[in-house]
């Protein structure tokens, strides 16, 4: 049956995520965890020690953007993203990663307290890692993998419909109704992806720090457009296993 042949011939990742739970689809907590507990306060006049305070607080998130990079890397290697959709988060991880480097350089040859204080408010003030890109860059990963989980779910349509049309007539009731439910639940989640996608120009650092109201309406938005998509991919995949063991055992 080729319903049940496409399934198989699905690698064991996607079969995992687009027709069971989508576990990997779950973004993880971490990456909006706060900052790393901050070490003591320096003294005004203590370059030495904002120095050293600086060079703790980049070390800090250079370690979180590699382990970001690194989540890029396994997703694409799982193929569960395009060489384009790592390219770009890994594009975004560099250039956060290379300003962070600038930065710790004029950091460490900084002379002056006054400046040194000025180059350690800039780690939080320009690159925003934890408060902006982690959470930004995880959720562009999570709605990498759902457009490309549900163009897998979506691939398999003419097959499951045909498999359907070749059960027998006492379990079409049944499986007509899943089978429109998977479609209804793709088409909700598809209808999302271009606000999702939309919301992603808003969150930046300046706007963090300059227009909070618009940056929090287009996070929230973000938010909430994933959960739908998230509950909708979800349905679909269960619905697609569902019919699928009815299929089995006809």
């Amino acid at each position: 049956m080729k319903f049940l042949a496409a399934l198989r011939r699905m690698p064991k990742r996607f079969l995992a995520i687009g027709l069971f739970s989508l576990l990997a689809l779950s973004i993880p907590a971490t990456a909006f965890a706060a900052s790393p507990a901050t070490p003591p306060k320096c003294s005004a006049t203590d370059t030495h020690c904002w120095i050293t305070l600086g060079d703790q607080l980049i070390a800090a998130r250079q370690t979180a953007l590699t382990n970001l990079g690194n989540k890029v890397t396994e997703r694409l290697n799982d193929k569960l993203i395009t060489s384009d959709q790592a390219n770009a988060l890994q594009s975004d991880i560099n250039t956060n990663a290379s300003g962070l480097t600038a930065l710790q350089t004029k950091l460490n040859g900084e002379t002056n307290a006054n400046a040194a204080r000025l180059d350690v408010a800039n780690i939080f003030l320009q690159f925003r890692i934890y408060a902006v890109v982690l959470p930004r860059d995880y959720r562009r990963l999570y709605l990498d993998i759902a457009v490309n989980v549900d163009a897998k779910l979506r691939g398999l349509s003419d097959d499951l419909k045909e498999a359907i049309q070749g059960a027998p007539a006492s379990k079409q009731g049944q499986l007509n109704t899943l089978y429109n439910d998977y479609l209804a639940q793709l088409s909700t989640a598809e209808a999302q992806f271009d606000t999702a996608q939309s919301n992603f120009p808003a969150l930046t650092p300046a706007n963090f720090n300059f227009n909070r109201s618009s940056y929090e309406a287009s996070l929230n938005s973000l938010k909430a457009v994933e959960q739908t998509i998230h509950n909708a991919l979800k349905q679909a995949g269960q619905d697609a296993h569902q019919i699928a063991q009815i299929l089995k055992s006809k």
